[in-house]
């Protein structure tokens, strides 16, 4: 989890709900990469924003962020995408990801969940390979004791992993 300054303490990022930005940096090579990411924060956290990232070894973008330093600037274009979620718009919205696509999940999940004028339901399939994988885990959890019937999320793994033994 990455958390950015935005240039002012009362700023919000302003993105709609399920909208991604598009972040520039260098990989090792020195060639420039642009991926999107979806933040995992909204307008109610004001004067910066979180980026979860899963840091692959090969990952191209990974450098850059590995090379950043406090008071570094990130490059950012947005936002981008197609959905567009309005509240109230159904009873239930269901979900389903996997891995790193967890954020834009988590972010529609608590725009909904927040939102006191929005009764929707949320739904969550999360599949990722071991335990060890669930990104947000803390967090999900978070909002299903927090959201009691409104939000369920199931976690499904391809392998087997045993904590605690």
């Amino acid at each position: 989890k990455l958390t950015f300054e935005l240039p002012t303490p009362t700023l919000v990022l302003g993105l709609p709900i399920e909208q991604h930005i598009c972040c520039r940096g260098k990989d090792s090579q020195g060639e420039e990469v642009i991926k999107p990411y979806t933040p995992t924060t909204l307008d109610s956290d004001v004067g910066h924003f979180e980026l979860v990232i899963k840091m692959y070894p090969q990952g191209r973008m990974l450098h850059h962020f590995r090379e950043l330093c406090v008071g570094d600037y990130l490059a950012v274009k947005g936002p981008k995408g197609r959905f567009r979620y309005q509240p109230g718009q159904v009873r239930a919205f269901g979900m389903i990801a996997g891995g790193s696509g967890i954020t834009p999940m988590f972010q529609v999940a608590r725009a909904i969940l927040e939102n006191p004028k929005d009764m929707t339901n949320v739904h969550l399939i999360y599949a990722n390979v071991t335990y060890e994988d669930i990104l947000l885990k803390e967090e999900l959890d978070s909002l299903v004791a927090n959201y009691p019937g409104r939000f369920k999320v199931h976690y499904v793994l391809n392998q087997r992993s045993f904590i605690g033994i």
